[in-house]
């Protein structure tokens, strides 16, 4: 008794503490039951004062005495995880009064608002009175009659109109309700909050009378994304800002492109919340954004692929990708670096979740110079690392991303032009082209990710014994044919061409090679795994090519989708400007239509041409032979691609074909037994083709 007594005193000093301190009490002099007090809502270190709940308490507050000027009935309408509830209890904790709810349904009858008379068994079997009944008052009776708060949740459910008017009835300044017992008057500190979604499925306009009654409103969107990250640092202690921030701009972003797009789903604090706390708990970051946060606003494939394209759009792709990249180099695993000779040193032991970008990219100070394409990289998303190591990050301003997205209309532009300039004068001249670059959804990111992790240690091997070979070449063998240098060929007297000197290539000098990888798009590509074995191949030459600074196109092409566009071309990595190549789309390759491959093979031959390398290699995948509308097969377009093939080996170009369909021995006729690879195992292609290129080098 003398310990009940005590945690008594101790919850009324604490009590009387909390209404001296808030300066919100509306009855300071009112003295609450121990019931009452207990269900008075206590903020928990957590809480975060938003500028809404300021407002409310100080309207409240201003209008308490006020006579008809009393601000008694609230609404809060909002989105799902906007925060209404938790405003409405911390208006509890604010104005020192009991929280209460209730939680509308459809079927609400008035006996959920009035209360019920229900029947009750005599207690002594002897009872010879039989039933009695008793009235048990509703919730909403309840807190009515002591003066409560009382959130009502979703009124606009409700489908019987007498319910609402018992509601309008109670929700009078000086209302009252009519019980089967009694007449209950409203009690003076009573307020109503009235939480509401906004157009959800089931969900009615909320009643006109009802609204009327309301005395001060609010619209409950996403707070600003300071205070979005403020409350998720409480909540989950995450003391990364840079993770809260960018984990607050997806979920805004997200929840503005659902709302324009019709999307039904919203992505709320409570999405945002469990996100950041799972990427804490180990989670990856893009997988966990699907599982807490886009699974919730929607599962259906299109809409997806809408919110994707946001993301991707709006350039957070590539931070996530950061914050995953530091989750893994700080989750307590060691990374281990090999220190045998000067090129183990500059790539990672494997590791079961490699990142590709990290393995492939030299220091900064590796060579003694910066690579220009990633400074130029770094004005608009970024995934480079600074001189410390440091991931370098990049706020989402606007402006740049305007500037970035006319880059890209305008690289797009140029590309067109360029190759209908290419194919003028040839068969293919009247045939409409549209050279496509595509882009990169979330999704696409993580399907590289899995492709690079089982590619890696092979292309890591390659690498390992290419670049000693390039080091030795640029410091030992000669550049010949040059104007000037420092040694004489006098065998090159009989050139036409006056380049009589040779000279030592520098340090700097890139391998004098360019690649092409062109990719037969053909709906027939979608059968038999060849698909996926392009992609994988598609993976393992950026990689390898990347790694080694190898310039390189990589094109995808198909026919026949429409009349206005009869041959389709896409770029999706293009050594013109290496600052716009993405190469997480190169997981958009899929099958289309036809395919037209000479006039492809022309297109990607002629800007081969224009690369300063000396060596210059096309590869071109394809299960089968060409075909496409009105009359590009058979004969006429085997004659086609070897017309193309025999002029740019003229020029310089090596042709190599992978064929991996059914019309191998068409496609070795047309591209020579010494320029074919049969590839009978799917799963060779990768490898082959990146030791091919190596042979090259």
């Amino acid at each position: 008794m003398a310990n009940g007594c005590a945690c008594c005193l101790v919850y009324l000093r604490k009590w009387s503490i909390i209404k001296m301190e808030n300066q919100w009490l509306l009855s300071p002099s009112r003295q609450l039951t121990e019931v009452e007090r207990s269900l008075v809502w206590q903020k928990p270190v957590t809480h975060i004062e938003s500028d809404a709940e300021r407002r409310i308490c100080s309207e409240v507050k201003r209008n308490w005495t006020r006579g008809e000027m009393k601000i008694t009935n609230i609404l809060l309408e909002g989105d799902a995880g906007s925060g209404k509830t938790q405003l409405a209890k911390a208006l509890s904790a604010d104005f020192g009064l009991p929280y209460t709810k209730v939680t509308c349904f459809a079927d609400m009858d008035k006996s959920d608002v009035l209360g019920s008379i229900l029947p009750m068994l005599p207690e002594d079997e002897n009872n010879t009175k039989g039933v009695t009944y008793k009235y048990y008052p509703s919730e909403i009776v309840r807190a009515y009659e002591n003066g409560w708060l009382l959130e009502i949740q979703e009124p606009t459910v409700i489908r019987d109109a007498a319910v609402l008017m018992a509601l309008n009835s109670a929700l009078e300044a000086d209302g009252s309700i009519n019980l089967p017992t009694r007449i209950v008057h409203r009690h003076p500190d009573f307020i109503a909050v009235i939480t509401t979604n906004r157009g959800y499925n089931g969900c009615r306009p909320l009643n006109e009378a009802l609204r009327d009654r309301v005395q001060h409103s609010e619209k409950m969107d996403l707070p600003p994304i300071e205070v979005m990250s403020a409350r998720a640092a409480a909540k989950t202690g995450c003391t990364d800002e840079e993770l809260l921030l960018t984990f607050a701009r997806v979920i805004v972003l997200l929840d503005q492109t659902a709302k324009a797009n019709a999307i039904k789903g919203v992505a709320g604090m409570r999405s945002y919340f469990f996100w950041v706390d799972a990427v804490l708990q180990g989670s990856e970051a893009v997988d966990a954004l699907y599982h807490k946060v886009i699974y919730k606003i929607t599962t259906d494939p299109d809409e997806i692929v809408i919110l994707e394209q946001a993301l991707s759009k709006h350039g957070v792709l590539s931070e996530l990708e950061e914050i995953s990249e530091r989750q893994i180099n700080t989750n307590g695993q060691v990374m281990e670096i090999h220190t045998e000779g000067t090129m183990e040193t500059e790539f990672f032991n494997t590791i079961p979740d490699d990142i590709p970008e990290v393995v492939l990219r030299k220091s900064a100070d590796n060579e003694g110079h910066l690579n220009d394409d990633a400074e130029t990289a770094a004005d608009t998303q970024s995934s480079d690392h600074g001189e410390d190591g440091d991931p370098i990050y990049h706020e989402l301003q606007q402006k740049n991303n305007v500037e970035l997205e006319q880059q890209r209309r305008d690289f797009r532009k140029h590309l067109n032009r360029q190759a209908r300039e290419i194919v003028k004068g040839s068969s293919h001249e009247k045939v409409n082209l549209i050279v496509h670059r595509p882009e990169a959804t979330i999704a696409h990111h993580r399907e590289y990710h899995q492709i690079a992790s089982m590619l890696m240690p092979i292309i890591r091997e390659l690498v390992r014994k290419t670049l000693p070979l390039l080091e030795h070449e640029v410091s030992a063998e000669f550049a010949k044919s040059r104007l000037y240098g420092t040694k004489f060929h006098a065998e090159k007297l009989a050139s036409p061409d006056f380049h009589y000197y040779s000279q030592k290539c520098p340090p700097d000098e890139e391998p004098s090679l360019a690649v092409a990888l062109r990719i037969d798009e053909s709906a027939s590509m979608s059968a038999f795994g060849r698909l996926d074995a392009a992609k994988q191949a598609a993976v393992a030459v950026y990689e390898f090519c990347e790694s080694c600074k190898i310039p390189m196109l990589i094109y995808g092409d198909t026919a026949d989708r429409s009349s206005l566009e009869q041959m389709s071309l896409y770029s999706y990595i293009d050594y013109e400007n290496p600052a716009l190549n993405d190469k997480y789309c190169l997981m958009a390759i899929q099958g289309h239509s036809n395919n037209r491959d000479g006039m492809a093979l022309r297109i990607l031959a002629e800007k081969l041409m224009k690369a300063s390398q000396n060596a210059k290699l096309l590869i071109s995948i394809s299960d089968g032979q060409p075909k496409a509308m009105p009359n590009y097969s058979g004969e006429t377009a085997i004659s086609d691609m070897r017309e193309v093939i025999q002029e740019y080996k003229r020029k310089g170009i090596v042709f190599l074909a992978a064929a991996i369909g059914q019309d191998k021995e068409t496609i070795c006729d047309i591209y020579g037994q010494e320029h074919f690879l049969d590839i009978t195992d799917l799963r060779q292609l990768p490898a082959r083709l990146v030791q091919v290129i190596a042979k090259y080098l």
